[in-house]
């Protein structure tokens, strides 16, 4: 995944930099071990296909060896789909009755394209910590100013122009991202209008990532149907997008369809790896084109996983 720009749109997408620190757990009820839902009212497309994950993470406090830990977070992947468009939804995030430090850093992004149309809305849970000990400092410190910000991108894209937003609201409670419907109830109702930024898209340019990502998947598991592919497939794929008045290059160089492979205690079978992003996804049977697993390590001290946990499809 190459930028343009030395902006990292995962970075906002995941809203995860701070996921694990030390631990600090809650006891959970039902509701909170529940896996997160995205929301319903954000997609006016029939729902076609959904599948949860669960998140790992692991630290590296000083440079020398990774501490990790497992369940503490999630993320839920839903695709859209009908004769008038496409949609894509992603929640993702950190558990904070899970993870260490109750550290809760979690983002939300929903993508439909209709016709030449397209829109987008994101949230996130603000963060801007560069190392482990200003994440640990800025969870106290959110305590002690009695409040917690949330930001939202707000955008719209045609074949010419894309315009982008983004606004910011502050609630008395830390929201989780089970909660992400009373936050956007929130934004619709407190967040002042942001500044909109238009910008003219090149030919071919995405609306967004997740309609990148998508796009980038299938062409790279149709690449690997032609008999000439074999196993590896070495031809670059690069698919332009925009992202909050950006452009950016998503760019696979290379990818590997492996028969068999082990991904934590799962064995899969016909899945393809990205080889320049450990990501992996199906290239055949009921998980085609479905990420199945993926690495992201957005800081030098900090490796995010996220595993598809789901009965066996493999």
């Amino acid at each position: 995944m190459t930028p343009r720009r030395a902006r990292t749109v995962a970075w906002w997408l995941l809203g995860v930099p701070a996921l694990t620190c030390s631990l600090a757990a809650q006891a959970a009820s039902a509701t909170d071990n529940a896996a997160p839902a995205v929301p319903r009212r954000a997609g006016g497309l029939p729902i076609v296909a959904e599948h949860h994950y669960r998140m790992a993470a692991k630290i590296r406090p000083f440079l020398l060896f990774w501490i990790g830990r497992d369940q503490v977070g999630g993320a839920h992947a839903v695709w859209r789909r009908s004769p008038e468009g496409a949609g894509y939804e992603l929640l993702i995030g950190s558990d904070p009755t899970q993870a260490p430090r109750r550290i809760n850093r979690w983002g939300y992004i929903a993508e439909e394209v209709q016709g030449s149309k397209a829109r987008l809305l994101g949230v996130m849970k603000q963060s801007n910590e560069e190392s482990l000990e200003e994440a640990k400092a800025n969870v106290a410190a959110e305590g002690q100013r009695g409040h917690y910000v949330f930001k939202a991108i707000r955008a719209t894209a045609d074949t010419d122009e894309a315009s982008a937003a983004i606004t910011t609201v502050r609630v008395a409670r830390d929201l989780t991202f089970r909660e992400v419907e009373s936050l956007l109830e929130l934004l619709e109702r407190e967040a002042a209008p942001g500044t909109l930024r238009r910008v003219r898209l090149p030919q071919g340019t995405r609306p967004g990532f997740l309609v990148a990502l998508t796009d980038l998947i299938h062409r790279d598991v149709a690449g690997h149907s032609r008999p000439a592919a074999r196993e590896a497939r070495r031809t670059a794929i690069a698919i332009p997008y925009i992202y909050n008045g950006t452009l950016y290059d998503l760019t696979l160089q290379a990818s590997e369809r492996l028969r068999d492979t082990q991904v934590g205690p799962r064995r899969y079978r016909d899945v393809i790896h990205a080889t320049d992003f450990a990501l992996l996804y199906g290239a055949s049977g009921p998980i085609a084109e479905i990420p199945v697993y993926a690495v992201y390590q957005p800081r030098w001290w900090l490796q995010v996983e996220l595993f598809l946990d789901e009965a066996d499809q493999s």
